[in-house]
């Protein structure tokens, strides 16, 4: 039987297009088809309050927003006025720049109270990231995305963790607490936006399976890495990139072909990137991860399990059984 193509490989899997689907499709790192958006207006409003709150101390003309997220200048104001008109965005009439406004603290609040995980995940992480003196951030699933929404901890030259707001895409080999306990429709997934052959494939399961044992995630510091905590940034700023987005999933896809994640222990002192291990809500599913991620030197076989295990220890204590 001849195989199918890319894209049709790509629609099999992913189904249907519905509203809360991603615009853009990828298949072996690199975007094969552009969906669609539905429900024009709505996708814009999201797009704009999401810019807002990855760069909150940065108010923004009208220009500004309508350049940087790729909306004419007529559907940015009619969109600005709806916004500040309901209190989502505050306008400073001086400076005529907009910043998100007050009636979202409300809405805010209120996930808040339906979450409250998030809450007890953040103040949970700040302390252990203090008492192990290394970076924390908390990431939670958002559509085919691990959204940043806190962090923790020393910040180190050397390193780009992502900053809140920022979002990191769930392919492999990245994001493999948020795939490992999945169903396997979701693994296949998982496995097509990143994995380019078969071999990969195979040692991405591989990956899920260690990571089911430990009980957590080990990525190693490779020069990749660094390249995509870059590629996440630009993204932040420019967040219709397809040139950038492009770069990012090739990006990814050089991690999968390189020894990304820990495999056995060997004795030898490894350079590690994050140490990861999920939150589960009240269905048993991976509504959360914090990851440790500001290493300072290299760590033994001993110190990368003392660690893993005392996150793992956090983690399972806000866990919904």
């Amino acid at each position: 039987m001849a195989r199918e193509s890319p894209v049709v490989e790509t629609l099999r899997v992913f189904g249907t297009p519905r509203l809360s689907q991603w615009r853009y499709l990828y298949c072996n790192s690199n975007i094969v088809n552009i969906v669609p958006r539905r429900a024009l207006s709505a996708t814009r409003a999201a797009d704009l309050l999401n810019y807002l709150a990855a760069h909150p101390d940065e108010p923004l003309s009208y220009s500004e927003l309508s350049s940087r997220l790729g909306i004419n200048h007529a559907s940015t104001h009619n969109l600005l006025m709806a916004l500040t008109e309901c209190g989502y965005l505050s306008r400073d009439p001086k400076n005529r720049t907009f910043s998100l406004g007050a009636a979202l603290v409300a809405i805010g609040d209120a996930a808040l109270r339906e979450n409250p995980i998030v809450d007890e995940l953040r103040i949970e992480m700040a302390k252990l990231a203090k008492e192990l003196d290394i970076g924390a951030v908390a990431l939670v699933r958002a559509g085919g995305d691990a959204l940043c929404i806190a962090r923790a901890g020393p910040r180190r030259a050397q390193v780009d963790p992502p900053e809140v707001g920022q979002r990191i895409p769930i392919m492999a080999p990245l994001a493999s607490v948020f795939a490992a306990w999945s169903p396997e429709k979701e693994v296949d997934q998982w496995l097509l936006r990143g994995s380019t052959s078969e071999d990969e494939q195979q040692r991405s399961r591989e990956i899920l399976e260690r990571v089911r044992n430990r009980g957590y995630s080990v990525a190693l510091e490779v020069p990749g890495r660094r390249r995509l905590g870059g590629l996440i940034a630009e993204l932040a700023e420019d967040p219709h990139s397809v040139v950038l987005r492009n770069q990012l999933h090739r990006t990814i896809g050089e991690l999968g072909r390189a020894s990304y994640q820990l495999r056995e222990v060997d004795g030898q002192k490894q350079s590690i990137s994050t140490i990861t291990a999920p939150v589960f809500d009240r269905h048993g599913e991976v509504s959360a991860a914090v990851s440790l991620q500001v290493f300072a030197r290299a760590l033994d076989p001993s110190e990368v399990a003392a660690i893993g295990d005392r996150l793992l220890e956090m983690t399972r204590s806000i866990s919904r059984s």
